[in-house]
């Protein structure tokens, strides 16, 4: 077994510390393989080494520059360091290379959000549109349209996304799952990321506070 695949076997008992051992044994005989340098950085972000993290997607963007998906990782990574103008320019990046991916606009609005409550809005709209059964884009929408004292447009996204949700089966996401080499066709990709940054309680509860603290305060 080589060490890219042993590394990617503790990536995926969720060994992180063990697999950017590996990763970086691997890296100084190969540097500039993107596939080790990608889940070099997804395993940073695991252990909350968030600027290893960003300098990992930053070395792989230098080579693939029309990747949407490294892009879109790499403004995780921001979002966590707070980031969010560099987060942003970087989900912009991803828009502009996959401008008919709803999750592509869902995932700039959540962080948009924090820095441009306008542009945000937009964003979950033009998901929307792309994807009329994104039920989170909906609930979203409306609780950024509820701040904004829109309420009437608030209620119908929220009983939309209720609609959503009842009419859904309740099934176990599977966690993502390593397959293929290449990272285009990898399961990790950044709407699985932003999704649990969604519907994790932490972040709810962060974003919750910034709609009632921080937003006013931008209105003030």
């Amino acid at each position: 077994m080589s060490k890219l695949e042993e590394a990617r076997q503790l990536f995926n008992s969720n060994k992180f510390n063990e697999a950017i051992e590996l990763f970086t044994n691997f890296l100084a005989e190969q540097p500039n393989h993107a596939d080790a340098l990608f889940f070099r950085a997804i395993c940073y972000r695991k252990i909350e080494k968030y600027e290893l993290s960003v300098a990992d997607f930053t070395a792989i963007i230098k080579r693939l520059s029309d990747e949407a998906t490294i892009f879109s990782e790499r403004a995780v990574s921001y979002y966590h360091l707070k980031n969010y103008k560099a987060a942003v320019d970087d989900l912009n990046k991803a828009v502009e290379l996959e401008p008919n991916n709803p999750y592509r606009y869902s995932s700039r609005a959540y962080i948009r959000a924090y820095i441009d409550i306008d542009g945000a809005m937009a964003d979950y709209e033009r998901a929307i549109e792309l994807d009329p059964q994104d039920d989170i884009s909906y609930n979203n929408l409306g609780l950024l349209q509820e701040n904004q004292g829109s309420m009437r447009k608030a209620q119908e996204n929220f009983e939309r996304n209720k609609q959503i949700l009842a009419n859904t089966p309740k099934t176990t996401e599977p966690l993502p799952q390593v397959k293929k080499q290449e990272i285009e066709e990898e399961n990790l990709t950044f709407w699985n990321v932003i999704k649990q940054l969604m519907t994790s309680k932490k972040t709810q509860k962060e974003f919750g506070s910034f709609l009632k603290n921080g937003f006013k305060k931008k209105q003030d």
